[in-house]
């Protein structure tokens, strides 16, 4: 009777204000046989009462400043307005089982407006919030912690902070799905309320670099379970076109099968000697402090620090790590100069082929590769029996350890070196990993850029000083955007095109082997920027669009297997894999895991053979643990969008080895969401972890083969603390796991 009184009360409605558009009604109705959604036009407060219950559900608060209306109109399922003195065009249109709520800016402006919508506050039936925070949280509405936790991280972007552009709400026996339409220029407030549970609101800043700002949502109702807001947000992307399944992209890039079943490795150590490429180390250190030519030419290159190493070598039967590793990268610097070869040095010593014909070419041209095999060739000639050959040398990136990858069953990885240059370095252990099998790829990323000039600098920052003077990213009041770490400027991707294809065709172009993978930092994150250059304007949209353009023109120029940083939804059709999904990156600015004298110390960036901010184990603090590896509050969204799309994994700086007190919880979350680990090695590293290594990977290898590349159907807690916990993955695997050790 209820929904019959409805629906003549909006027939009556529609029938008055069709005929008088300056005039609204109080309440607006829009029936069907799923919802009854009640709209008051002069507050925007927005309320839902499902068919099948007598629950009425909130969808938005009302506010104030929208009184001014006109140009009202209502048909069957749509009711717009304008509201002239906000400069909006207000939209509802109720489908099936959406309600689509869309804000058109009438005119573009010279300054930024904002519109808050929707505000959410705590209600009765309200339980918690889905929230897509790296792989997806489930947040009770009145856990102080959480709420903690949301308010003091400040207003979360829907690009940067959010995986996937939605959120949900969990309600007694359902639960409500807001998708953004438009995902830039969103900020999501976090406030505790009169209540004391945790409310919520969504601003949008209509900015004027856009023509015609939208903003909207596709709001649903759906059944209970905690990742019904991911299945609408996946069917959203499959009803738009928007979502490219991982069958399809090995179509496209058929090495990409060598994604399913592999670990993800970051390879360390990669100058030219390691400490375990000389076979004698007291001999050669002897033969250093000797009268020979070639010794005296490499003496005289040492500092101080190297010259005491030597003679520490030079006495000890067994010296220390410490020693050897000072003079291996001394070593390893004196090898990769152009000047290495001086002729008079080398006149009693015998070359084989292949370096007759290096030194005779005129060392100008030589490519890094041949630079660097021509002089290792001439070290490894000069100490006969001293050292292995170099085509053994390397310590993460090396033949060596990658047979001992092979002796442990490992024979899917993914490999990734911080430097291009490692590929030049040992051309020989690239060639051996795809050989294996494994694709191999270097860090690279065009996020920041520097001063040609600047002295505390990194390679991929570093461009020419006509790009550093014009490329950067400009704010709206005319300032340049400081890059990463406050140094140099953000870099526009819009100019940056030619540079990417410059560098990785000369990358390319110098290596004798080439790499099969790219990983390109930043460019999945999130963090998209508005650019108010004169030179290259961009909106978020643009910026994201040009990203994408070079991502895909790696992937498709050079048939190699792409990943990135983050792996958030807008890039998942190019994405091969992303790196911090699993988990993100944790304490970023916390002074503890920055400071020497605390346990929560997570290292610098030193040794550079196995820098310690990677490779030391650390406890976590009981705030992470809880956030961020608590089963409670944790939920496959993303893999339940985009587990048969994107391979994802932990962020570099949380890897699967890295906090002490989280290793089994995490090895735990990955085979459940069948997501492969992430780990840091070198030699000694790896046979520090390769029994647990090998174990983990025997079990979840084989399963990510056969179900890598298909969807994740579903999820459910099985008991009432949430210890117990289940996946489905299509009608093929089912996962249970207990991380309450109970049985």
């Amino acid at each position: 009777m209820l929904r019959l009184q409805l629906g003549i009360l909006s027939i009556l409605i529609l029938s008055l204000f069709s005929l008088n558009t300056d005039a609204s009604p109080p309440y607006v109705y829009l029936v069907n046989s799923e919802w009854t959604v009640q709209i008051v036009p002069k507050t925007l407060a927005v309320q839902a009462k499902p068919t099948s219950t007598e629950v009425e559900v909130p969808i938005s608060l009302g506010q104030t400043g929208f009184d001014n209306i006109n140009e009202f109109i209502q048909n069957d399922k749509i009711a717009t307005w304008k509201i002239p003195d906000r400069f909006l065009t207000v939209r509802f249109e109720l489908t099936a089982d959406s309600l689509s709520v869309e804000f058109a800016q009438d005119i573009q402006f010279n300054e930024t407006l904002n519109l808050t919508w929707p505000l959410i506050e705590n209600f009765q039936s309200l339980q918690g919030y889905i929230l897509p925070l790296f792989e997806g949280c489930y947040v009770p509405k009145d856990d102080s912690r959480w709420q903690n936790f949301l308010i003091n991280h400040g207003p979360l972007n829907t690009t940067a902070d959010l995986s996937m552009p939605f959120f949900g709400l969990a309600i007694k026996d359902q639960t409500l799905t807001y998708i953004l339409t438009n995902p830039f220029n969103n900020q999501i407030h976090f406030k505790t309320t009169s209540t004391s549970g945790l409310g919520m609101h969504v601003s949008h800043a209509f900015t004027p670099n856009w023509k015609k700002g939208r903003y909207g949502f596709h709001i649903s109702l759906g059944d209970a379970s905690p990742v019904t807001p991911a299945k609408l947000y996946r069917r959203y992307l499959i009803e738009n076109d928007e979502f490219i399944s991982f069958t399809d992209k090995i179509k496209k890039t058929p090495e990409a099968k060598k994604l399913l079943g592999a670990a993800h490795v970051y390879l360390w150590g990669g100058k030219l000697l390691s400490q375990y490429d000389v076979t004698d180390w007291n001999r050669f250190a002897r033969k250093l402090i000797s009268e020979n030519k070639v010794a005296r030419q490499i003496w005289s290159g040492f500092n101080t620090e190297t010259k005491k190493a030597v003679q520490e070598i030079s006495q000890s039967e067994y010296p220390s790590r410490y020693v050897r590793r000072v003079v291996s990268r001394a070593l390893s610097e004196q090898l990769e100069d152009r000047r290495f070869y001086n002729p008079a040095n080398w006149t009693d010593i015998s070359f084989v082929p292949e370096l007759a014909i290096l030194v005779n070419k005129d060392v100008s041209t030589l490519t890094y590769s041949e630079l660097y095999r021509r002089n290792c060739l001439l070290l490894f000639a000069a100490f006969p029996m001293l050292f292995h050959h170099p085509d053994e040398w390397g310590d993460g990136l090396s033949v060596k350890l990658l047979q001992k990858f092979v002796e442990n069953s490992l024979d899917r990885l993914w490999l990734g070196v911080d430097s291009w240059q490692d590929g030049y370095r040992h051309p020989t252990a690239v060639a051996k990993g795809i050989e294996l099998g494994y694709l191999i790829g270097p860090y690279d990323s065009y996020h920041s850029i520097h001063h040609p000039n600047e002295k505390d600098t990194w390679e991929t920052a570093q461009f020419d000083l006509k790009l550093y003077e014009s490329g950067a990213i400009v704010n709206a009041d005319g300032t340049k955007s400081r890059g990463f770490k406050k140094k140099g400027y953000h870099l526009s991707p819009l100019v940056a095109q030619p540079y990417v294809e410059n560098r990785v065709n000369n990358i390319l172009t110098q290596m004798s082997t080439n790499f099969n993978s790219w990983f390109i930092d930043c460019d999945a994150f999130g963090q998209l920027f508005d650019d108010y250059s004169q030179l290259h304007p961009a909106t978020q949209l643009d910026d994201m669009h040009a990203r994408l353009t070079r991502m895909s023109w790696i992937r498709d120029t050079h048939n190699m297997v792409v990943g990135s940083e983050g792996g958030s939804a807008y890039a998942a059709s190019i994405l091969h894999f992303a790196h911090g999904m699993t988990v993100p990156v944790i304490g970023w600015g916390d002074r503890d895991m920055k400071d020497k004298s605390s346990q929560y110390y997570t290292g610098g960036y030193w040794p550079p053979e196995g820098p310690a901010i990677h490779i030391k184990q650390v406890p976590l603090k009981a705030k992470y643990l809880y956030h961020y590896f608590d089963p409670r509050f944790r939920l496959p969204l993303y893999q339940i969008v985009f587990h048969d799309s994107v391979i994802t994994t932990n962020h570099w700086g949380s890897g699967s080895l890295k906090f002490k007190n989280a290793i089994d919880t995490l090895a735990l979350l990955e085979l459940l969401y069948n997501v492969p680990p992430l780990y840091h090695l070198n030699i000694e590293e790896f046979s520090k972890h390769q029994d647990w290594i090998s174990r983990h990977y025997a079990f979840f290898s084989p399963l990510h083969r056969q179900i890598g590349g298909q969807q994740m159907t579903d999820f459910e807690w099985l008991n009432s603390d949430k210890h117990i916990q289940r996946t489905e993955f299509g009608e093929v695997i089912e996962m249970l796991a207990n991380f309450g050790y109970k049985t």
